[in-house]
């Protein structure tokens, strides 16, 4: 499956699992029902700042579009996305980590 695919997929899921409809995101976003649609359905290849618009239409992180499930492709995405928190985590948000990790 191609990356396209993939991230409309992702988006999709994720605007369904909060209940929202394509309507609702395009009054969250500003972004055309038409090319929302187009995006979840693999057709269009979104810019950055359209896909960050989308992100907190969902309320979610830009990273989170692209945490895919299954394969090697999210064990990927999720080990840098960890890591980009951690660069920007203070001392004590990584002790709690730390710990958390130590328990699971």
């Amino acid at each position: 499956m191609n990356l396209l695919v993939l991230v409309g997929k992702r988006i999709q899921a994720l605007r369904e699992k909060r209940g929202l409809t394509q309507e609702q995101l395009e009054e969250k976003t500003g972004i055309n029902t038409k090319y929302i649609s187009a995006i979840e359905c693999g057709q269009k290849n979104a810019t950055v700042k359209t896909l960050d618009k989308i992100a907190k239409g969902l309320d979610i992180e830009l990273y989170e579009l692209f945490l895919f499930s299954g394969g090697l492709e999210s064990e990927r995405a999720v080990k840098k996305a960890i890591e980009s928190l951690i660069k920007e985590a203070d001392l004590k948000t990584l002790n709690l980590c730390l710990d958390f990790l130590r328990k699971a």
